[in-house]
């Protein structure tokens, strides 16, 4: 008998508590072999309660072959990553590396999971359920549908960048060194829970992170080290942060739209912020474009901003 969990998959009912009369066939092996045939060389072995005891190599031929057991315990790493036939992990799986990267189909992944690490980026997964306990690094990043992930989960480490469906992180969630955050829909931390946040790679305090319109320019600045100051940057934004500070004027001229003016910010210990600020001659809106910090001139700017590395070969006709 079968019944539909909430996400779709068919489970078996528990099974009765006394044993079987006769041990089950092996429902992943050929059950005889023919003249000229030759048997696996790698087993797949069947456990107490419908487990599946199998190598990695056995493993991984069977799940692309599309034979699910309901619990799955894997004698080493299980390497699926790049391959667009996979659609579903076993309901229950154990293994010491997980890794299916870039699998375009795999929708769902194990409701109870142990492992020392796991890599699930770029997937088509859309929700995580369940009891993930892993050592190490669990590694989501680039799924573009999550918005969910398990009830207890439990791992060392954590990336969910690019992953903009994900808004919310679940209450019981345990990790004990850090959470990548960058790219994703997400507005805050649970309560309680006390990791490093990073965004790219950078440690950021969690104003950075999540409530970026809270920060000033002047706070930029100050901040002396090079590479999260340049996060800080990205996270506040480039117009704002020209509006705030004002900058030297390099040169102005005009175009279509108006006065632009190519604009200098320095900062300490690093190369300056050079930027032209020009005007949308069709919306009147007003765009702030970072350019190399070697320009001096608008149309020289102009012209690398339209690909252009010699400004004499840039003549526009129209600029909208």
């Amino acid at each position: 008998m079968f019944s539909i969990n909430a996400r779709g998959r068919q489970l078996r009912r528990p099974a009765p508590t006394a044993p079987p009369a006769a041990e089950p066939a092996e429902p992943w092996r050929a059950r005889s072999f023919g003249a000229g045939t030759v048997p696996p060389v790698l087993p797949v072995s069947p456990g107490v309660g419908g487990t599946v005891r199998a190598t990695p190599e056995a493993a991984r031929a069977m799940l692309l072959a599309g034979r699910l057991p309901d619990e799955l315990i894997v004698s080493g790493a299980l390497r699926l990553s790049g391959e667009a036939r996979l659609r579903e992990l076993p309901r229950w799986l154990e293994c010491t590396h997980l890794e299916v990267n870039d699998c375009p189909n795999l929708e769902l992944l194990p409701e109870r999971l142990r492992a020392t690490s796991v890599q699930a980026a770029r997937t088509a997964v859309r929700e995580l359920t369940g009891d993930w306990l892993v050592r190490e690094h669990v590694g989501l990043s680039g799924n573009p549908q999550l918005c969910q992930l398990p009830e207890r989960l439990t791992a060392r480490s954590l990336d969910v960048a690019n992953c903009p469906c994900l808004v919310q992180l679940p209450a019981t969630l345990h990790l004990t060194h850090w959470l990548e955050v960058a790219g994703s829909g997400l507005t805050g931390m649970p309560t309680g829970l006390r990791v490093n946040l990073h965004w790219q790679g950078t440690t950021v305090d969690e104003r950075t992170a999540f409530r970026p319109e809270d920060l000033k320019a002047v706070e930029i600045l100050n901040v002396r080290n090079v590479t999260r100051r340049r996060v800080l940057l990205e996270r506040f934004g480039l117009d704002r942060f020209v509006r705030e500070m004002g900058g030297l004027v390099l040169d102005r001229d005009r175009d279509a739209g108006g006065e632009r003016q190519l604009l200098s910010i320095p900062l300490e210990g690093d190369e300056p912020v050079v930027a032209l600020r020009v005007i949308c001659p069709s919306t009147a809106h007003t765009y702030v474009l970072r350019v190399p910090p070697h320009l001096r001139t608008c149309r020289r700017a102009a012209a690398w901003l339209a690909g252009f590395e010699n400004e004499h070969d840039y003549r526009p006709l129209i600029e909208t």
